[in-house]
């Protein structure tokens, strides 16, 4: 009779060590799938659309007084084209060097055709990097020509680590920042506004 109870006691805490034991493991694995999903859920990283030239120097504070010159050009539309461009442009330091007659000068509709000679001698088709610049200084003896797209031939000389561009007039200016990249072009940074011989 004693043994009878006991194996039926046997039997019942058995069952209840099984059953407490069989809770758990689904407690558990369901934290896991819930973590497992968690872990595996697919977040999708947002596109970040590159600009393009003319969006960067509108958006820039580097370029405030150029594109206080340019909005009402033909620039804005000509600088978001497909291209592509390589521009010089030149910072608010460099346009502030300006005689301020002359910079007046530019902002009158009366001159456009005067400022797109000047802006023209800033932007040259295709992309051309600061190492594409260096490797044709180097292998031209010291100093490459570049047409740009009004026509004018600046030249591009290297002093120590430093790109200068000098323009018909003889006035210099130096890279700053370089290899800025647009989605139709690249932009060179410069200190210096770069002049049409006349």
């Amino acid at each position: 009779m004693n043994l009878i109870k006991s194996l039926r006691l046997l039997t019942i805490s058995g069952l209840l060590i099984f059953t407490s034991c069989n809770e758990t493991q689904k407690k558990s694995v369901s934290k896991n799938d819930d973590s497992k999903l968690i872990a595996q859920a697919n977040v999708l990283p947002t596109e970040t659309k590159v600009p393009t030239i003319y969006e960067t120097i509108s958006i820039d504070v580097s370029f405030t007084k150029l594109h206080k010159i340019i909005m009402n050009t033909k620039y804005p539309e000509l600088l978001h084209e497909k291209g592509p461009y390589t521009i010089f442009t030149p910072l608010n330091g460099a346009v502030n060097k300006l005689h301020p007659k002359t910079l007046k000068g530019l902002q009158n509709s009366e001159n456009q055709q005067k400022l797109e000679a000047i802006m023209d001698c800033h932007i040259i088709s295709g992309v051309i990097n600061r190492q594409d610049i260096i490797k044709a200084i180097k292998e031209n003896g010291g100093s490459v020509k570049l047409k740009t797209i009004g026509g004018t031939r600046l030249i591009a000389s290297m002093k120590g680590d430093k790109i200068y561009l000098i323009d018909k007039k003889g006035n210099a200016g130096r890279l700053m920042r370089n290899d800025i990249e647009a989605s139709n072009g690249i932009i060179h940074t410069i200190e210096s506004v770069m002049m049409p011989a006349n």
